[in-house]
């Protein structure tokens, strides 16, 4: 197995499994990478970072004829906003912003040379990403980790609106997952694009009731209207935000699951604790240990 990358970072989680793997240093930006990608000869390639059409074109131009099943990571974002939730894969595509189109263009290409002319492509569409060395997306729709400091200290923390807009966790070892079992499944997969997330998305009051349970604490929220909620934070946090909760995903798997056999081992707040747990550890996120007292979540249906 082939690992390409630029080469400038080490991985996430040092484990076992990376000695059976050989790492490739290539710049997925770079001119030539493309038939630097196709000279390596695999059977299967899974690209995670590609971000512009011509990038796409470029790498299938370099396979066509050369590889068995091509694999491209999308995102939830190809949606925009949701109208009937949960979301399914074959709901019109509506996206906004910069990246959701990009995306959403990608995608269309990707299936269509796939439908049309016999290229073996599977789009995966992950969430919001989450395990050991992430920073979630917390409650209040961007990645500030004092709003998890805050709720672990019984501290107020302030949400837009009602706090019904929704999120849609997936951890990341459930998107390895799902690149897996479309390998497995490569005939029901070429074509096709499917849903990574957790079983069911959360409410952001929920996340946020949930997260001070888990820390051992009461919620204590209070709730203002955008446009007043935006003036407390940063033009950072708030634009995060304005894009979590404008998008307010809520996608189902159904399809993933009976055409992949997909079923994701982590409910989304189970995988959010489990990343923060990694947070609060590697002292990423500061929470008095005494007043820590992780409960389990339930599961999600």
């Amino acid at each position: 197995m082939l690992s390409v990358s630029r080469g400038q970072r080490e991985p996430y989680r040092d484990h076992p499994a990376w000695r059976q793997i050989t790492r490739i240093t290539i710049d997925r930006a770079a001119e030539n990478s493309a038939e630097q990608i196709a000279g390596l000869r695999a059977d299967a390639v899974i690209d995670l970072t590609c971000y512009t059409l011509e990038s796409a074109r470029q790498l299938v131009n370099s396979l066509r004829g050369r590889v068995g099943h091509f694999l491209h990571c999308g995102t939830i974002w190809v949606h925009g906003h949701s109208v009937f939730v949960p979301t399914t894969e074959d709901a019109p595509r509506q996206p906004f912003g910069d990246y959701g189109c990009r995306k959403a263009t990608i995608e269309a290409y990707l299936l269509q040379e796939a439908r049309e002319r016999g290229f073996p492509a599977t789009v995966l569409h992950p969430g919001h990403l989450v395990g050991p060395g992430w920073f979630p997306i917390n409650p209040i729709g961007n990645f500030n980790p004092e709003v998890f400091e805050r709720l672990g200290a019984g501290v107020e923390v302030c949400l837009p609106n009602l706090g019904m807009e929704t999120v849609h966790h997936v951890h990341c070892d459930d998107v390895a997952l799902a690149f897996e079992r479309a390998l497995a499944a490569r005939d029901h997969a070429v074509g096709e694009s499917f849903h990574v997330v957790s079983a069911a998305a959360m409410t952001l009051r929920g996340y946020a009731e949930s997260m001070a349970d888990w820390f051992g604490q009461p919620a204590k929220l209070r709730f203002l209207p955008w446009e007043e909620w935006r003036v407390g934070f940063s033009e950072k946090d708030a634009a995060a935000t304005w894009d979590h909760i404008a998008h307010s995903p809520n996608c189902s798997i159904e399809k993933a699951r009976s055409l992949l056999g997909y079923e994701p081992r982590f409910s989304g707040i189970a995988a959010v604790q489990e990343s923060v747990d990694w947070l609060i550890e590697n002292g990423k996120i500061r929470v008095k240990r005494a007043d820590f007292r992780p409960r389990v979540s339930g599961s999600e249906s």
